[in-house]
């Protein structure tokens, strides 16, 4: 078993693992944090405490599982960290990646990417708690068992904390005059 090999100091093991998981978890950071740059930071930083913690892992969830809720884990301080010092935050991401309807002129086109970028940039100003379990079931797709699981609270709060932010959002789209056809 991969898990136990490393436990034991595997570093191929350890390596296999990274391959395995790191496309996955730079994925999930990405449209988390929505910037390639923090997200590789995250990833990085994401593995070298799954190595210095590996033995703490109980097996209780699946190893990306346990991966993943390091990742948000240190996600959620860095934002914590760069709010509390005020710094502004890269915003690098191609928001056309996440293009959810279909296009019909060149300005349609350039109105729905101001209007996504302007309801990414509102989202960013959520609640972490709000932010996290809405970018994990509508960004990446995730389970309420899963964001659950991940951010380590009961299904039911992670309902709410999505009913919440989607109002958040739908009445910020209703002031701003962003229309959803």
């Amino acid at each position: 078993m991969m898990v136990e090999q490393i436990k034991a100091g595997n570093a191929k093991a350890f390596e296999a693992m990274v391959i395995q998981y790191q496309p996955k978890l730079l994925s999930s950071m990405i449209a988390y944090t929505k910037s390639y740059e923090q997200a590789e930071e995250i990833c990085q930083k994401t593995f070298i405490r799954v190595w210095q913690k590996i033995d703490s892992f109980r097996g209780d969830s699946a190893l990306f599982t346990w991966i993943y809720r390091i990742g948000i884990n240190l996600a959620k301080n860095e934002f914590a960290s760069s709010y509390s010092r005020n710094s502004s935050k890269t915003t690098s991401l191609d928001i056309s990646e996440h293009d959810i309807s279909s296009h019909i002129s060149p300005e349609t086109d350039l109105i729905d990417k101001e209007s996504e970028s302007i309801i990414f940039n509102f989202i960013e100003t959520l609640d972490i708690e709000l932010k996290t379990a809405f970018t994990l079931r509508e960004l990446e797709g995730r389970s309420y068992e899963e964001i659950s699981t991940i951010m380590k609270c009961p299904i039911g709060t992670v309902r709410s904390r999505i009913f919440r932010a989607r109002q958040l959002i739908l009445e910020f789209m209703n002031q701003e005059n962003i229309i959803n056809d």
